[in-house]
């Protein structure tokens, strides 16, 4: 009997028989052959947590990106037994297995990277040596060392070529076509490119049991053709790039639609045919968006990140032909869509998952209270693993499938969305200056602003320090004229103005800028969006239904001084939570010792209102740290981004938990970004750090507003803004203009008001 092909032996078969390793410390996963397609994977088999292979493997569908994720779980017990070609393994897989890691922390990863080659070095490993010099190429560009990412390339494919590794030699290419695309030598891209798909056409198909190519090959393949496309592009040779295209489309099939069509649309903008450009630029659009529906903050973020650039030449494009409707279309389909809960009992390694998730809470307070900011880069990264994982794990098991919206819906649909006297304003910048779409009586409409980034920013940085440091705020009023002026005539006719607006404008204060000698709020309710899809989307947010009997469920949580930071006690937080009661008799409250994170994250799921107050704190480089203060540890926004409901009305009394880090079209990450990607309605919360005496003037009015019956929640909010404004002693747009309201799309209302839209 034919026993078939026997297994080559690996470095972990090595790394098991001379350690000293119990068999409940890892399971083996077995990848298959195709997986050796993939460059960064130098073996068939990765290691796994036990219970990954227990409770995930056996109990779910299985993704790629939930399989990486594992490895990433095995990595640092496995580093406990030294610099082995196992651990090697193991770090290349987990690093490449998501382009995240090193955006996530470029430095992190360029350590793990040179840990890998440390790992395979002087042990006769060359195809795994020159793997490892592929994935330090990466982490050095990531680094902006380019330089000395294509020395890393070369040497890479120099290795390989040696090893005879078919896979990885097409991976060396790809990467120095890219590499070498970005210094300006064009005609070297072309070359490696074009090498590359010669090498694959000798490769065959990873396995007896299938014709079709690995992942990791069409991968390879797909990267290799679009780096040919765009170099024979940019030499203008356009009839030459058209031939590469369609040699594109017949030998790579389908599988990357959305990189095809962009390039074909870029194509077509540079031989003048810009309606042809447009509407590839929609269907490439749809392609990735339209059906988009991820659970996380970190996940939304990567397909955002990965297409800004891309989206903000569709979009001038569009402009370029007069049809700023579907500009705004494009922007709004950018937003992918809160996800349906999958229905039923939630899978086994879900409770797994969240046990990780807190786990982690009680690590990432240990490196706050150490001060330690490389660990809480660290934290970072393990937060966006577990809730990809998460993610990945509930994509696994969710049944209901939407039905997907594409630019055309959006196109015809945003518009009639923006009610009369309302104004819809999106905020979009690039190096030479920026742009102002403005969805207005049904009609859509761009303007320019005219101010380049690097000045932009600049200004911004000026008007945030002048609110801080409340001294003469000429550069936030000058910034403010700025950015109005091209829509006053829209403006002046106004009732409610919805602002969306990306880097650097995600934070900037709006609504406390003059229009016609006032501050814009004093003429008109201002919110702030993440999107302006949200004003057209408003039935898919998800609702809850309301408590029986009772009109609201209430809970203000405070914590005046925590015992684990030296910080300045709050004096005045508990008044804060006696305002919350004022409006609404049964709230429960929390006071200091009973304000613990288990009884927030309870609060949360169960109330309509919550008032959270104590000191919070926020790095646009680690959003998913960012953290208000209770009584045991902080509570963390990757925390609030896993519960499965949350409050109608979230007002977060701490300094700058309003801010977020903003992608183009879409949600941010932050503490407030949580709560709303959680489902909450309107979030409430200070852009900076504010005086303990005005946020309890904010919330004392606030509350007293909220108390009439059938008060809505943002006439509240702008009336306790305009109390601020009126009193001398927080006259100062640093004190009154820090609070900012998030959401609110329309008029929501409180006592039995809120209960109601709980059951839409």
């Amino acid at each position: 009997m034919n026993p078939g092909p026997q297994k080559a032996p690996s470095v972990f078969d090595a790394f098991f028989a001379e350690a000293n390793v119990t068999q409940d410390e890892f399971a083996v996963l077995n990848l298959g052959q195709g997986a050796l397609t993939l460059p960064f994977v130098v073996e068939e088999e990765i290691l796994v947590p036990p219970s990954f292979a227990r409770d995930v493997v056996a109990g779910s569908t299985m993704t790629v990106e939930l399989v990486f994720a594992a490895a990433w779980e095995a990595v640092d017990p496995l580093a406990r037994h030294g610099v082995t070609p196992a651990l090697g393994a193991q770090v290349l897989a987990a690093l490449g297995g998501n382009p995240q890691r090193a955006d996530a922390d470029p430095q992190r990863y360029l350590r793990l990277a040179l840990s890998a080659l440390e790992a395979f070095r002087g042990r006769g490993l060359p195809r795994h040596e020159g793997r490892a010099y592929l994935a330090l190429g990466t982490a050095l560009e990531r680094c902006r060392r380019l330089p000395d990412a294509l020395k890393a390339y070369e040497r890479g494919r120099v290795l390989l070529e040696a090893a005879d590794d078919g896979h990885g030699l097409r991976a060396a290419h790809a990467r120095l076509a890219l590499a070498t695309s970005q210094i300006g030598l064009i005609e070297q891209s072309l070359l490696h490119a074009e090498t590359g798909l010669r090498i694959g056409q000798g490769l065959a198909a990873p396995t007896a049991h299938t014709t079709r190519p690995a992942f990791g090959q069409i991968y390879i393949t797909h990267t290799l053709h679009h780096r040919r496309t765009r170099a024979l592009m940019r030499m203008g040779f356009f009839d030459d790039a058209e031939s590469a295209l369609a040699d594109w489309q017949q030998e790579a099939g389908g599988g990357h639609e959305y990189y095809l069509l962009v390039l074909t649309g870029q194509l077509r903008l540079r031989q003048n045919r810009n309606n042809d450009a447009v509407n590839l630029f929609i269907r490439a659009i749809d392609s990735r968006f339209a059906t988009l529906d991820t659970t996380t903050l970190p996940g939304r973020s990567y397909y955002l990140e990965n297409s800004a650039k891309d989206i903000g030449e569709a979009m001038g494009a569009a402009l370029s032909v007069e049809r700023a409707d579907l500009a705004v279309g494009m922007l709004a389909a950018m937003a992918t869509r809160r996800p349906q809960r999958p229905q039923g009992p939630a899978p086994v390694a879900l409770q797994s998952l969240d046990d990780e998730i807190h786990t982690l809470a009680r690590t990432a307070t240990r490196a706050v209270v150490a001060g330690d900011v490389g660990l809480l880069g660290v934290n970072e990264d393990r937060a966006r693993i577990l809730l990809e994982a998460r993610d990945a794990l509930l994509h696994g098991t969710r049944s209901a499938t939407r039905e997907p919206v594409t630019v055309a819906d959006w196109t015809r649909t945003l518009p009639l969305a923006v009610g009369p006297g309302e104004i819809a304003l999106a905020y979009l910048q690039s190096d030479d200056g920026g742009i102002i779409l403005a969805v207005t009586n049904g009609i859509v409409l761009s303007r320019p602003t005219y101010l380049p980034t690097d000045q932009l920013r600049q200004f911004v940085a000026l008007a945030h320090d002048e609110c801080v440091r409340r001294t003469e705020p000429r550069t936030l009023h000058r910034l403010g004229e700025a950015l109005l002026a091209p829509v006053a005539d829209l403006l002046a006719g106004a009732s409610r103005v919805f602002i969306t607006a990306q880097d650097p404008l995600a934070d900037f204060p709006f609504h406390a800028v003059p229009f016609h000698g006032r501050p814009l709020i004093a003429g008109m309710h201002v919110r702030s969006l993440p999107s302006l899809a949200l004003l057209a989307a408003a039935e898919e947010r998800p609702r809850r239904t309301p408590a029986t009997g009772t009109d609201l469920r209430a809970c203000a949580a405070v914590v005046r001084q925590p015992r684990y930071e030296l910080l300045p006690e709050l004096l005045n937080v508990r008044a804060e939570a006696e305002a919350v009661r004022g409006a609404f008799p049964d709230a429960i409250t929390l006071y200091d010792d009973a304000a613990t994170a288990q009884a927030v994250q309870d609060a949360i799921e169960s109330c309509d209102v919550l008032h959270l107050a104590g000191h919070a704190a926020f790095n646009p480089t680690h959003p998913n740290m960012a953290r208000i203060l209770l009584a045991d540890r902080p509570l963390f926004a990757f925390e609030v981004a896993t519960a499965t409901k949350a409050p109608h009305l979230v007002n977060l009394s701490g300094c700058r938990a309003a801010a977020e880090r903003r992608n183009l079209g879409g949600e941010g990450e932050g503490l407030a970004a949580s709560f709303l990607a959680a489902g909450a309605e309107t979030v409430v919360a200070p852009l900076w750090p504010v005086r303990d005496d005005a946020a309890l003037a904010f919330n004392s009015v606030l509350y007293r507003e909220l108390a009439s019956p059938g008060a809505a929640v943002d006439t509240a909010v702008r009336n306790a803004q305009l109390a601020l404004l009126a009193d001398p002693n927080f006259s100062h747009p640093g004190l009154w203009g820090a609070f900012t309201t998030l959401g609110a799309v329309r008029e929501a209302q409180t006592s039995t008001n809120i209960a109601e839209a709980g059951e839409a």
